[in-house]
């Protein structure tokens, strides 16, 4: 059984259930290095390879690009891309998986830092397998034009001198799909 840190969860994130997710079309190909297996992802299977943030009503992968879940973890090695692959990266999955799948802004990224954990600052039971370094963000560095915002994952802190074509980790995000409400007959 995993042990939270001091103070239990921060965060109110949290993880469906459902069945094996297998690799997908062009985004598993190009960024696992793995062909497609299998046919669209049901609602369930998607449940189980994302994290919902109720707080913030934003959908996680919970795997890094060039990962993949099995069901139980992420396997595969993740994969450092430069700025345009990682947007590439973003595209495929929302073609592939539905949805808008993007780059987080670095404040959206910062809210998955656990500043209790040991590297990599993140929960390790909700996002298995993450690599303790610097991810994408599609924010722009405040002071310095053409460079972007990393998350470090090994310190917790943001950075803000990444160019272009610096290779970083990516974590997908997208916002939940609206709630569908009842219509009273």
């Amino acid at each position: 059984m995993r042990k939270h840190p001091p103070g239990g969860r921060k965060r109110g994130v949290r993880c469906g259930r459902g069945a094996r997710l297998l690799a997908l079309g062009f985004f598993s190909l190009v960024f696992t290095g793995e062909p497609a297996r299998g046919a669209d992802p049901t609602p369930t299977q998607l449940q189980q390879f994302t994290i919902t943030d109720p707080k913030t009503g934003l959908e996680w992968l919970r795997c890094t690009v060039g990962q993949r879940w099995n069901g139980f973890r992420c396997i595969g090695v993740p994969k450092m891309v430069d700025w345009d692959q990682a947007q590439q990266a973003a595209a495929s999955a929302s073609k592939e998986l539905g949805g808008q799948w993007r780059l987080p802004s670095v404040e959206e990224l910062q809210t998955l830092i656990c500043a209790e954990c040991p590297p990599p600052k993140i929960d390790q039971q909700l996002f298995p397998d993450t690599p303790a370094a610097p991810f994408w963000t599609y924010s722009e560095a405040p002071l310095s034009i053409g460079r972007y915002q990393t998350v470090n994952f090994y310190t917790g802190h943001l950075f803000n001198r990444n160019t272009k074509a610096m290779e970083r980790y990516v974590r997908l995000v997208k916002p939940a799909p609206p709630r569908q409400t009842k219509q009273a007959p």
